[in-house]
């Protein structure tokens, strides 16, 4: 009937909305606006206090006036698919990447530099198991990476860029993330050759001379002894790092 009043849901929804969007949404009529204006800053400023702590390097060189209309879009446009404020850093990633459209002003690597930034602090947050390994022969035994270990070539070099050099010019760049044996995250510049490497040490059950025999198969060049070496290499300085911890066993 048309005299019956909202319910609680109908009334906590044009609440909520109004806070995402007060341009486009009026502030319910039986809420008075100085009290609203107080639940509109409050909630805005929480979220781009988290999207600041996330991307500090993009928020800088995009500018506090731009960066605040980018968090406006999001905050007001954008479907969270969860609650939990830690995932808001992944949401504006999905953002970025499916919603915005870039303004003549906004950089061409700004979702490069946004993927890199989030994937720093993915690294470091993201839970994982603890990892039982021991110490072997990088080539006889199957090898245990970083429990949490990314990596990605990106058209920029997104690891390099800052408000002192904001005008990079596009340079392919391989980058690995990863989390050390101090729960330390570092990264290290690789190639597309080696992150096929990763790639495959990452789908387990392979020791090292056999990963690096099928990289070689997987590029023509089994009997390449100088890309044998190299990837002999690389696996030895990835222990170094960090990113291979060790090999299977028991303790």
């Amino acid at each position: 009937m048309s005299n019956e009043q909202p319910g609680f849901r109908e009334i906590q929804q044009g609440f909520a909305n109004h806070i995402k969007a007060p341009a486009k949404i009026a502030c319910p009529t039986d809420v008075d606006d100085r009290h609203m204006a107080i639940y509109r800053d409050l909630f805005f400023k929480n979220v781009m206090g988290f999207l600041s702590g996330a991307f500090p390097v993009l928020a800088e060189i995009i500018g506090e006036q731009r960066w605040s209309i980018i968090g406006r879009e999001f905050f007001s446009s954008h479907h969270n698919k969860t609650p939990y404020f830690l995932e808001i850093s992944r949401e504006f990633l999905a953002f970025l990447e499916h919603e915005y459209h870039l303004a003549e002003e906004d950089p061409e690597y700004m979702l490069e530099l946004a993927h890199y930034e989030w994937l720093e602090l993915f690294v470091d947050v993201e839970p994982s198991d603890e990892l039982v390994f021991v110490e072997g022969d990088l080539l006889d035994s199957v090898l245990v990476l970083s429990p949490v270990v990314e990596g990605f070539l990106y058209q920029y070099p997104v690891h390099q860029i800052s408000v002192a050099n904001s005008s990079p010019e596009p340079n392919p760049s391989a980058l690995i993330v990863y989390r050390d044996r101090n729960d330390d995250v570092g990264f290290a510049e690789t190639n597309p050759f080696t992150l096929q490497l990763l790639t495959l040490l990452k789908e387990g059950g392979r020791t090292g001379e056999e990963v690096l025999q099928l990289l070689l198969i997987q590029n023509d060049l089994l009997n390449n002894n100088a890309a044998y070496e190299g990837g002999v290499g690389t696996l030895i300085h990835w222990q170094q790092l960090g990113i291979i911890w060790g090999c299977e066993g028991n303790i």
